[in-house]
This record gives C-alpha cells, structure tokens and sequence, in this order.
C-alpha cells in the first residue's frame, strides 16, 4: 500500500531539465514555473532583436528561427497562462496546472535558445 502510494505521487511530480521533482501544488513548484517563464521571456525577446540584426539568408538566422519556433511552440502553455492572468481571468479554469506541467519542456526549449549566444 505503502509502495503504491509513494508511486502514484511520485508519477505526479515534475522533473526540471536539471532533475529537480516537484509537486505540482507546491510553492516550490510555482516558483519554478514563474521563473521558467521569466527566462523564457528574456530569450525569446534576444531571439526577436538578434533575428532583427541578422541577414535572412544566414545559417546563424535559420538557427534562430528554428530556436524562436522552439520556444514559441514549447512555451505556448505558460504564455498563454500569464496572458490570461493578466486579463484577469481564473487561471484555474483553463488548465492552469496542464499547462504549468510543460514548463520542463519550455525549460529545455530555453536552454537550447539561449545556447545559441
């Protein structure tokens, strides 16, 4: 019972790119989003003003592209959460938690953007 009860828990936890696990429901858990999230915005502003600066014709501008719909399509979730956060909507209602699941993957689309400066 004991060993059922630690694996159903544990099969809710999420792992950072780093192998962190959270609970979903934790503070912990929130702060981790909140900064993915941040990060996030940082890099996909960098990848607009580098995309801006560089010749479309580029190897360095496809891999910037490729790295913006990345994180564009991996950060959909969160965006969309704090967009609507700040609308004023109950996040609670669209999925919030759904969504914060995929910060892991954000995460790693971040990563792999920020690698490129």
């Amino acid at each position: 019972m004991v060993l059922w009860l630690t694996l159903s828990l544990s099969a809710c936890a999420v792992t950072s790119v780093d192998g962190d696990r959270m609970q979903p429901r934790s503070d912990v858990f929130s702060a981790y989003v909140e900064e993915v999230f941040r990060r996030q915005s940082e890099i996909a502003t960098e990848l607009t003003l580098a995309l801006d600066t560089e010749a479309p014709d580029g190897d360095r501008y496809i891999a910037l592209e490729d790295a913006e719909l990345e994180l564009l399509t991996a950060c959909r979730g969160l965006n969309e959460m704090a967009q609507r956060r700040r609308e004023g909507d109950d996040i609670r209602r669209m999925g919030a938690l759904k969504r914060a699941r995929q910060a892991p993957e954000c995460e790693r689309a971040t990563r792999n953007a920020a690698a490129l400066f």
